[in-house]
């Protein structure tokens, strides 16, 4: 256990936020952050705290990622922050390894494994370990889930970015970088995700798509538009036919078309409200 470390769940609407909540052990500072949650999950919260009562629930006005670890690092009282997505849960040693990286750096990637369950869930998951063996070996991103970071330093930078939407934790990082930081990869800090299923990929990279253009209007240029037009990639497709096979292929032509749907869909509301 981890007594300097304080956990954050953002969550405005998961079935699996019981997971992720009895995942945390008991004595570590827990803050779960409401984004205007469906009545479901308020209940489940609830009698969550019946079970834990030291749980701390705040709430934003606002929905969204961003918003929730925005407020829920403001409310800790740690400078040791992880966040914990809703569809996540830790290992248990997880914690006192982040805490361990969190002394000697700022900003900390963890690894993360997502749970098997179908051909589909397979191929994230192939895609998903990739990512973990390129961060141990080339240097980490910011990008979650299974990041930390110091309260401080997460402040100083202006925390998440309310208008970049599904990629403000993308955008985060390039200011991350921007500023000289480097992220910490700890191979024992460990987290395990939901099985991704193709509706979860779907809804979630359209929303990626939308947040990759809010991040080229901020920054100017075409950094987010790479980004999704990297899934299609003649490069990239020949890279994953050969190391996870063809069905990666396909996944990641599904993906990078419905990013660039994202991406058009946010200029064209754009452009309607310069109208």
């Amino acid at each position: 256990m981890a007594a300097d470390v304080s956990v954050v769940t953002p969550v405005r609407d998961d079935p699996e936020l019981i997971h992720a909540m009895r995942s945390v052990p008991r004595g570590v500072q827990y803050i779960v952050a409401l984004t205007r949650p469906p009545e479901a999950v308020r209940r489940l919260v609830r009698e969550f705290c019946r079970e834990r009562p030291e749980t701390i629930v705040v709430e934003s006005e606002l929905a969204g990622m961003s918003a929730g670890v925005n407020i829920g690092t403001r409310t800790a009282t740690n400078e040791k922050i992880v966040i914990l997505d809703s569809d996540c849960t830790l290992e248990p040693a997880a914690l006192a390894a982040y805490s361990r990286a969190l002394d000697q750096a700022e900003f900390v990637r963890g690894v993360t494994h997502p749970r098997a369950g179908g051909w589909w869930a397979t191929c994230a998951r192939l895609g998903q370990e990739e990512l973990n063996r390129v961060y141990a070996a080339r240097g980490a991103r910011l990008i979650g889930p299974s990041i930390a970071f110091r309260k401080s330093a997460f402040e100083a930078l202006g925390g998440y970015d309310l208008a970049i939407g599904g990629s403000c934790d993308h955008e985060f990082a390039l200011r991350v970088e921007d500023a000289g930081y480097a992220t910490a990869f700890d191979p024992s800090a460990v987290v395990h995700h939901t099985a991704i299923t193709l509706r979860i990929d779907l809804r979630s990279h359209f929303g990626y798509g939308r947040g990759m253009r809010a991040i080229d209007l901020k920054r100017g240029g075409r950094y987010g538009l790479g980004v999704c037009v990297d899934r299609i990639d003649p490069r990239t497709l020949a890279h994953k036919l050969v190391t996870r096979g063809p069905l990666s292929v396909v996944r990641s032509v599904l993906l990078g078309v419905t990013m660039l749907l994202g991406y058009a869909d946010r200029s064209l509301q754009e452009r309607r409200a310069r109208r």
